[in-house]
């Protein structure tokens, strides 16, 4: 299913947290901001930089490579966006930080990533909050291991090769 983009409704819909994230942080609304920012959310945050890159040429042709990093940059920056290296990879998927945070298991095997919501890190963030001195905005949780399916088949495997 293809994703559309449209910044125009990004830029209309003033309770966008992300565009709130912006205009508190003193950046200003640029076209190329609001694209990157269209497709992030199209794609529901999880989009390689490469795939940014292809979305945002597809949309706007004049918005440059550099403009579009630079984005990447600022919503890293801002917390509204993070990195994730799956699959041990160099190039990061980037995942949309709704709400601060973002949960994900990723299989080790296959790469299929599941998402939860419930992290039951209160208690762990107001401990860090106090302790630290801090105050914590956000937060990204992974774990690592093999999902249902590639547990079965590594187990179908193993009772194929004891037979």
């Amino acid at each position: 299913m293809a994703a559309t983009v449209s910044s125009s409704i990004l830029v209309m819909n003033a309770h966008n947290p992300h565009i709130q994230r912006l205009k508190q942080s003193g950046c200003r609304l640029t076209n190329a901001r609001l694209t990157v920012l269209s497709v992030l959310e199209a794609e529901h945050g999880h989009i390689t930089s490469a795939d940014v890159l292809d979305k945002v040429a597809r949309v706007n042709p004049a918005i440059g490579r550099a403009s579009v990093f630079r984005t990447l940059d600022l919503f890293t920056q801002l917390g509204i966006v993070r990195p994730t290296y799956i699959d041990t990879s160099s190039t990061p998927t980037y995942v949309l930080m709704d709400g601060g945070h973002h949960h994900h298991v990723i299989c080790s095997d296959c790469n299929r990533v599941f998402e939860f919501d419930d992290c039951g890190l209160e208690s762990l963030t107001s401990n860090l909050e106090a302790t630290l001195n801090v105050q914590i905005n956000g937060h990204l949780l992974e774990f690592y291991g093999r999902c249902g399916d590639c547990l079965a088949l590594a187990s179908a495997d193993t009772g194929a090769t004891s037979t």
